[in-house]
């Protein structure tokens, strides 16, 4: 989650051209945009705006806390709505994208790569699997999954019907972005790096030139293997 809110930062501060040149090394995390996403998780923290012991709940204790109103704010994907649901039936809540810092930018999601349905070309049945994800992806049957799961529908035919609640999550489809769709990815090592640099900056423990230095120094070693 860290990595993910971060990157909607970077995109939004950046752009997706400065950040794709980072992970091919030409740009230094030390880079005066890259201290501006860290400074993100400073002034969260010096502002008292996150929750107590976040850095070490799981991602379900999170939810739990905005489900039973203990935050104001949560940062979740649509999946949330049927878990919400669940824990508390008469929550009241909206969306909205992350408040921008650029205006020069704008601000992208993670988002739109989910589950898909996989049919293997060498199954017997490969023509029944095909004609009933046909008709599970029409618009009658997604409405029905939508309202009763309260999952968004695969069919866009089928958003005008949705909950409002999903509607919201639907409405930011325009301003997504995802891994998936990269040109390039960080590598894991660098990014658990910057994962756990953040952690430290939203514990006071250090600072975003700190962060920013040794997320570097992990990118320069990768760099020369």
């Amino acid at each position: 989650m860290i990595d993910c809110f971060a990157s909607d930062y970077a995109f939004n501060i950046m752009g997706e051209e400065k950040i794709m040149d980072t992970y091919q090394g030409k740009i230094s995390y030390t880079d005066p945009d890259w201290i501006k996403v860290f400074e993100v998780f400073e002034q969260l923290f010096k502002n008292k705006v996150l929750i107590d012991g976040i850095v070490t709940k799981s991602n379900k204790q999170a939810e739990q806390d905005f489900a039973l109103e203990r935050a104001a704010f949560a940062f979740n994907g649509s999946w949330c709505v049927n878990v919400y649901h669940d824990m508390n039936p008469k929550l009241k809540y909206g969306t909205m994208l992350p408040p921008a810092v650029n205006p020069d930018f704008p601000m992208r999601i993670w988002g739109g790569a989910g589950s898909v349905f996989v049919v293997n070309n060498h199954s017997r049945i490969k023509d029944k699997a095909i004609a009933f994800l046909k008709w599970l992806t029409q618009s009658e049957q997604q409405v029905y999954l939508s309202k009763e799961t309260r999952n968004l529908p695969s069919n866009t035919e089928a958003l005008k019907d949705i909950p409002d609640i999903l509607a919201g999550f639907a409405g930011a489809m325009e301003s997504i972005t995802h891994p998936a769709i990269w040109e390039h990815n960080e590598n894991a090592l660098v990014s658990e790096a910057f994962n756990r640099g953040i952690q430290s900056i939203i514990i006071g423990e250090k600072t975003p030139l700190q962060v920013a230095e040794e997320v570097q120094q992990v990118k320069q070693r990768v760099m020369k293997k």
